[in-house]
């Protein structure tokens, strides 16, 4: 019955959009995020996270000293793969705070695909409560300040804009049909010769 179980649910995964590949690992994201002006830092922390550092340019927003930080993207080390929603939101967002993209699906989106046999294997795993589907994330891999900020569904102001929760720009609620957006991706940019 466990093993039914396994092979009905679903991690969700960061793709490439331009090869229409996962970024399975830091060693697959890396020059990525090279190309981009992001200088990754050495992985700390228990549970480990890799952050990364825009060094291409000056940020055009001018932060008061009052405020917080811009932030940084971040995720596990070493695998990115079976992440919360709220995790990759949080680290697309801050990828965008730098590039200012108007459509940064355009580099990176969200997908869900299948749990790998063995790399899946002995991990701890636990349901996305905001999603009536089969996706999970791995254990650890959520941190609550992230949570509490991406998480709207749940929230008593998720009918509104409530001050306190930034809006994605890549990731909608289920229920908002208000905005549309459509990508194209040229068919040289998903099939590799």
């Amino acid at each position: 019955m466990e093993e039914c179980m396994r092979e009905c649910m679903r991690k969700l995964a960061l793709w490439f959009t331009r090869t229409f590949k996962p970024i399975v690992t830091h060693d697959e994201l890396v020059p990525i995020m090279d190309t981009l002006g992001f200088e990754a830092l050495p992985h700390a922390g228990s549970p480990a996270w890799k952050e990364y550092v825009y060094v291409a340019r000056g940020c055009r927003y001018l932060l008061p000293a009052d405020t917080q930080p811009p932030p940084r993207p971040r995720l596990p080390y070493p695998r990115i793969d079976g992440l919360h929603i709220c995790t990759y939101r949080a680290f697309i967002d801050s990828v965008n705070f730098y590039l200012e993209m108007s459509n940064i699906s355009d580099l990176f989106h969200i997908r869900g695909m299948p749990l790998h046999r063995i790399h899946d294997k002995n991990k701890k795993w636990r349901r996305m409560e905001e999603e009536e589907s089969v996706f999970v994330y791995r254990d650890g891999t959520l941190e609550q300040g992230t949570y509490n900020q991406y998480n709207v569904s749940k929230s008593p102001n998720s009918g509104g804009n409530s001050p306190n929760i930034i809006n994605s720009k890549v990731m909608r609620n289920k229920g908002d049909t208000n905005v549309s957006h459509t990508a194209i991706v040229r068919l040289n940019d998903i099939i590799v010769s």
